[in-house]
């Protein structure tokens, strides 16, 4: 199968369906598509799969793709 990506890391996604389900804000910090560093406060709606990779929904109806996560709450997610 040519580009078959591998899936998202078991514990990652258990991470963020922890996030959905508190449903609280937290502070995510991620790298844009022009490669800026941007902060924001924001629940997590939903995570999903799309051609192109794994996004996670954020309020207002922002999509983020997962790989561009730094951190999360403190949390850095470059070991995923």
């Amino acid at each position: 199968m040519a580009n078959a990506r591998p899936l998202l890391d078991t514990s990652l996604r258990s991470k963020l369906t922890h996030y959905i389900l508190q449903q609280q804000i937290v502070e995510l910090v991620y790298r844009d598509a022009s490669g800026q560093v941007q902060v924001v406060h924001s629940r997590i709606r939903d995570l999903f799969t799309r051609p192109g990779g794994d996004f996670v929904a954020l309020d207002k109806g922002v999509l983020l793709a997962v790989d561009h996560i730094l951190i999360i709450d403190g949390h850095n997610l470059n070991g995923y």
